[in-house]
C-alpha cells in the first residue's frame, strides 16, 4: 500500500512539474472582416457580442466554436461566405485543399491568376508537400 501511494504521488508531481497536458495550438484563427466597425473595442459588452455572433456563425455552418476548426471543406467555405476569413490567407488557397474541386472552382472565381497556396513558403514545414502534390516544382 505504501509503495503504490508513493508511485502514485511521484506521477502527480511528475506530471505537475512539467505544466501539464496541453491541446496542440490552433492551426486556423478565424477573424471577422470588419470586426472593429461592428464591435468597437472601446465599447462596453462589445466582445461578448462578438463572441456571441462568432458561437452562432460557427454553430450555423456546423462547425465547433470551442475547437474553431474543421477538416471539412464545405465548412470552412461556409464560415467564410459568412463574412469570417483566416488569417493565413483564404481557405481554398491553403496546400491542402489546393486540388479539390470545391477550390479550384472557388478560385477561377476569386482568386488573382498568380496565386500560389499559403502553405507553400520555402520556411513552411509542410513544403515538401507542395512540391510532392505538384502544386509548385521540386527544389533543385
Amino acid at each position: 500500500m505504501k509503495k503504490a501511494l508513493c508511485l502514485l504521488i511521484f506521477f502527480m508531481l511528475v506530471g505537475c512539474s512539467f505544466g501539464g497536458f496541453k491541446p496542440p495550438p490552433m492551426y486556423h484563427k478565424w477573424r471577422l472582416h470588419n470586426s472593429i466597425e461592428l464591435y468597437d473595442p472601446l465599447q462596453e459588452g462589445t466582445f461578448s457580442a462578438y463572441l456571441t455572433r462568432r458561437e452562432k456563425d460557427m454553430r450555423s455552418c456546423r462547425m465547433d466554436p470551442v475547437r474553431a476548426e474543421s477538416d471539412i471543406l464545405e465548412v470552412n467555405l461556409c464560415l467564410e461566405q459568412k463574412g469570417w476569413y483566416l488569417v493565413q490567407g483564404p481557405v481554398c488557397e491553403e496546400a491542402d485543399v489546393w486540388n479539390k474541386s470545391e477550390c479550384i472552382k472557388w478560385r477561377a472565381k476569386h482568386s488573382k491568376p498568380n496565386a500560389k497556396p499559403w502553405g507553400c513558403q520555402d520556411n513552411d514545414p509542410r513544403y515538401p508537400i507542395c512540391w510532392q502534390m505538384g502544386i509548385i516544382a521540386k527544389p533543385r
